[in-house]
Protein backbone atom coordinates (compact mmCIF):
# COMPACT_ATOMS: atom_id res chain seq x y z
CA UNK A 1 0.00 0.00 0.00
CA UNK A 2 2.81 2.63 0.76
CA UNK A 3 4.57 1.61 -2.31
CA UNK A 4 1.30 2.51 -4.23
CA UNK A 5 1.21 5.93 -2.69
CA UNK A 6 5.05 6.41 -2.85
CA UNK A 7 5.14 6.35 -6.31
CA UNK A 8 3.00 8.80 -7.99
CA UNK A 9 4.34 11.13 -5.16
CA UNK A 10 7.96 10.71 -6.10
CA UNK A 11 6.79 10.94 -9.70
CA UNK A 12 5.02 14.45 -8.87
CA UNK A 13 8.12 15.32 -7.27
CA UNK A 14 10.15 14.44 -9.94
CA UNK A 15 8.26 16.20 -12.38
CA UNK A 16 8.15 19.06 -10.49
CA UNK A 17 12.01 19.22 -9.94
CA UNK A 18 12.84 18.86 -14.03
CA UNK A 19 10.01 22.30 -14.63
CA UNK A 20 11.66 23.96 -11.79
CA UNK A 21 15.06 23.36 -13.08
CA UNK A 22 13.71 24.04 -17.38
CA UNK A 23 11.57 27.14 -15.64
CA UNK A 24 15.38 28.44 -14.37
CA UNK A 25 17.54 27.57 -17.00
CA UNK A 26 15.03 29.73 -19.29
CA UNK A 27 15.14 32.63 -16.70
CA UNK A 28 19.25 32.61 -16.97
CA UNK A 29 19.08 32.24 -20.78
CA UNK A 30 16.83 35.33 -21.30
CA UNK A 31 18.96 37.94 -18.74
CA UNK A 32 22.00 36.57 -20.43
CA UNK A 33 20.11 37.30 -23.87
CA UNK A 34 19.77 40.91 -22.79
CA UNK A 35 23.49 41.23 -21.35
CA UNK A 36 24.16 40.41 -24.88
CA UNK A 37 22.49 42.65 -26.48
CA UNK A 38 23.74 45.19 -24.21
CA UNK A 39 27.32 45.17 -25.42
CA UNK A 40 25.99 45.00 -28.71
CA UNK A 41 24.49 48.08 -27.86
CA UNK A 42 27.42 49.73 -26.73
CA UNK A 43 29.45 49.12 -29.23
CA UNK A 44 26.74 50.56 -31.94
CA UNK A 45 26.27 53.52 -29.35
CA UNK A 46 22.59 52.34 -29.46
CA UNK A 47 20.56 52.45 -26.41
CA UNK A 48 18.57 49.26 -25.00
CA UNK A 49 14.71 49.25 -23.66
CA UNK A 50 14.75 47.43 -20.98
CA UNK A 51 11.40 46.31 -18.99
CA UNK A 52 11.24 44.91 -15.45
CA UNK A 53 11.63 40.68 -15.66
CA UNK A 54 8.49 38.82 -14.51
CA UNK A 55 8.93 35.81 -12.55
CA UNK A 56 12.88 36.44 -12.91
CA UNK A 57 12.00 36.23 -17.23
CA UNK A 58 13.58 39.10 -19.41
CA UNK A 59 11.36 40.24 -22.16
CA UNK A 60 12.82 40.09 -25.58
CA UNK A 61 15.83 42.42 -25.39
CA UNK A 62 15.84 45.50 -27.88
CA UNK A 63 17.96 48.28 -29.00
CA UNK A 64 16.56 51.56 -30.82
CA UNK A 65 19.11 54.30 -32.30
CA UNK A 66 20.31 56.40 -35.07
CA UNK A 67 23.25 55.02 -37.81
CA UNK A 68 24.54 56.75 -40.55
CA UNK A 69 21.08 58.72 -40.13
CA UNK A 70 19.05 55.99 -40.16
CA UNK A 71 16.28 54.53 -37.51
CA UNK A 72 17.86 51.36 -36.39
CA UNK A 73 16.21 48.62 -34.09
CA UNK A 74 17.55 45.39 -33.33
CA UNK A 75 15.02 42.75 -31.51
CA UNK A 76 13.92 39.01 -31.03
CA UNK A 77 10.39 37.91 -31.98
CA UNK A 78 9.11 34.36 -32.33
CA UNK A 79 6.90 32.96 -34.74
CA UNK A 80 4.72 29.51 -34.03
CA UNK A 81 3.45 27.89 -31.45
CA UNK A 82 4.07 25.16 -29.09
CA UNK A 83 6.28 22.73 -30.75
CA UNK A 84 6.63 24.83 -33.64
CA UNK A 85 8.17 27.87 -32.04
CA UNK A 86 10.39 29.65 -33.60
CA UNK A 87 13.18 32.58 -32.10
CA UNK A 88 14.49 34.77 -34.60
CA UNK A 89 17.11 37.56 -34.32
CA UNK A 90 16.61 40.94 -35.98
CA UNK A 91 17.56 44.21 -37.22
CA UNK A 92 15.83 46.47 -39.37
CA UNK A 93 16.79 49.79 -40.78
CA UNK A 94 14.55 52.31 -41.22
CA UNK A 95 15.83 54.77 -45.13
CA UNK A 96 15.97 58.32 -44.29
CA UNK A 97 14.16 58.72 -48.17
CA UNK A 98 12.40 56.13 -49.40
CA UNK A 99 10.02 54.99 -52.24
CA UNK A 100 8.63 51.82 -54.15
CA UNK A 101 11.98 49.84 -54.13
CA UNK A 102 10.81 46.54 -52.56
CA UNK A 103 13.41 43.42 -52.58
CA UNK A 104 14.24 40.09 -51.10
CA UNK A 105 16.99 37.89 -50.74
CA UNK A 106 16.59 34.48 -49.06
CA UNK A 107 18.84 31.33 -49.61
CA UNK A 108 17.79 28.19 -52.34
CA UNK A 109 16.22 25.66 -50.89
CA UNK A 110 13.02 24.35 -50.77
CA UNK A 111 11.12 27.18 -49.92
CA UNK A 112 12.17 29.36 -52.75
CA UNK A 113 11.22 26.16 -55.09
CA UNK A 114 7.60 26.32 -54.02
CA UNK A 115 7.95 30.60 -54.64
CA UNK A 116 8.91 29.74 -57.95
CA UNK A 117 6.15 27.28 -58.57
CA UNK A 118 3.54 29.73 -57.12
CA UNK A 119 4.93 32.01 -59.94
CA UNK A 120 8.01 34.34 -57.77
CA UNK A 121 10.69 35.28 -60.57
CA UNK A 122 14.31 36.05 -59.27
CA UNK A 123 16.95 38.10 -60.89
CA UNK A 124 20.37 37.48 -61.21
CA UNK A 125 23.12 39.35 -60.76
CA UNK A 126 26.01 37.70 -62.65
CA UNK A 127 28.09 36.45 -60.23
CA UNK A 128 27.51 32.46 -60.51
CA UNK A 129 27.93 31.57 -56.58
CA UNK A 130 25.65 34.76 -55.58
CA UNK A 131 22.96 33.73 -57.71
CA UNK A 132 23.47 29.71 -56.77
CA UNK A 133 23.42 30.72 -53.26
CA UNK A 134 20.57 33.13 -53.06
CA UNK A 135 16.81 33.84 -54.55
CA UNK A 136 17.10 37.27 -55.40
CA UNK A 137 13.34 39.19 -55.92
CA UNK A 138 12.67 42.92 -56.29
CA UNK A 139 10.36 45.45 -58.04
CA UNK A 140 13.00 46.92 -60.44
CA UNK A 141 15.25 44.19 -61.36
CA UNK A 142 17.83 46.97 -63.76
CA UNK A 143 18.30 48.94 -60.96
CA UNK A 144 18.81 46.24 -57.79
CA UNK A 145 20.76 43.66 -60.14
CA UNK A 146 23.02 46.88 -60.34
CA UNK A 147 23.24 48.34 -57.16
CA UNK A 148 24.25 44.64 -56.02
CA UNK A 149 28.17 44.99 -56.23
CA UNK A 150 30.77 42.47 -55.74
CA UNK A 151 31.63 44.05 -52.21
CA UNK A 152 27.83 43.90 -51.37
CA UNK A 153 27.44 40.19 -52.45
CA UNK A 154 30.24 39.64 -50.42
CA UNK A 155 28.92 41.26 -46.91
CA UNK A 156 25.27 39.28 -47.71
CA UNK A 157 27.13 35.98 -48.32
CA UNK A 158 28.90 36.22 -44.71
CA UNK A 159 25.50 36.05 -43.31
CA UNK A 160 23.28 33.05 -43.20
CA UNK A 161 19.75 34.90 -43.08
CA UNK A 162 17.20 36.59 -45.21
CA UNK A 163 17.14 40.13 -46.16
CA UNK A 164 14.28 42.50 -47.38
CA UNK A 165 12.54 46.00 -48.03
CA UNK A 166 9.41 46.08 -47.51
CA UNK A 167 7.13 49.10 -45.57
CA UNK A 168 9.90 51.11 -46.24
CA UNK A 169 12.36 49.11 -43.84
CA UNK A 170 15.32 46.96 -44.75
CA UNK A 171 15.07 43.96 -42.19
CA UNK A 172 17.34 41.43 -41.55
CA UNK A 173 16.80 38.29 -39.65
CA UNK A 174 17.79 34.53 -38.71
CA UNK A 175 16.64 31.64 -36.38
CA UNK A 176 18.14 31.89 -32.86
CA UNK A 177 18.49 34.14 -30.46
CA UNK A 178 21.02 36.75 -28.58
CA UNK A 179 21.50 34.05 -26.15
CA UNK A 180 24.17 33.07 -28.61
CA UNK A 181 27.77 35.22 -27.89
CA UNK A 182 28.82 34.27 -31.79
CA UNK A 183 25.44 36.01 -33.25
CA UNK A 184 25.43 38.93 -31.04
CA UNK A 185 28.88 39.91 -32.22
CA UNK A 186 28.02 38.99 -36.00
CA UNK A 187 24.84 41.60 -35.61
CA UNK A 188 28.02 44.55 -36.05
CA UNK A 189 28.25 43.39 -39.26
CA UNK A 190 25.10 42.69 -39.93
CA UNK A 191 23.92 45.92 -39.05
CA UNK A 192 26.33 47.54 -41.50
CA UNK A 193 24.84 45.23 -44.24
CA UNK A 194 21.42 46.59 -43.47
CA UNK A 195 22.40 50.02 -43.64
CA UNK A 196 24.26 49.33 -46.77
CA UNK A 197 21.12 48.23 -48.59
CA UNK A 198 19.17 50.68 -46.64
CA UNK A 199 22.04 52.93 -49.00
CA UNK A 200 20.44 51.52 -51.74
CA UNK A 201 16.87 52.28 -50.99
CA UNK A 202 18.06 55.96 -50.34
CA UNK A 203 19.36 56.21 -53.86
CA UNK A 204 16.46 55.21 -55.46
CA UNK A 205 14.01 57.36 -53.72
CA UNK A 206 16.22 60.22 -54.75
CA UNK A 207 16.71 59.28 -58.59
CA UNK A 208 12.63 58.82 -58.42
CA UNK A 209 11.96 62.09 -56.92
CA UNK A 210 14.50 63.56 -59.51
Amino acid sequence: MREQVLWPVLMFGGFAIFMMVIFRMAAIASRKALENVKHLADRLRLRVTENKPVLGFQRSPEAMGIIRGKKVRIYNYTTGTGKSKTTWSAVAVTPALHSKLTFALTHQGIGTKLLEVFGAREIKVGDAAFDRDWFIRTNDPGFFSAALLAEMQQKIQANKGRWKLADGQVIYSERGSFTDVGRTARFDSVVDVACDLADIAEVYAQHATN
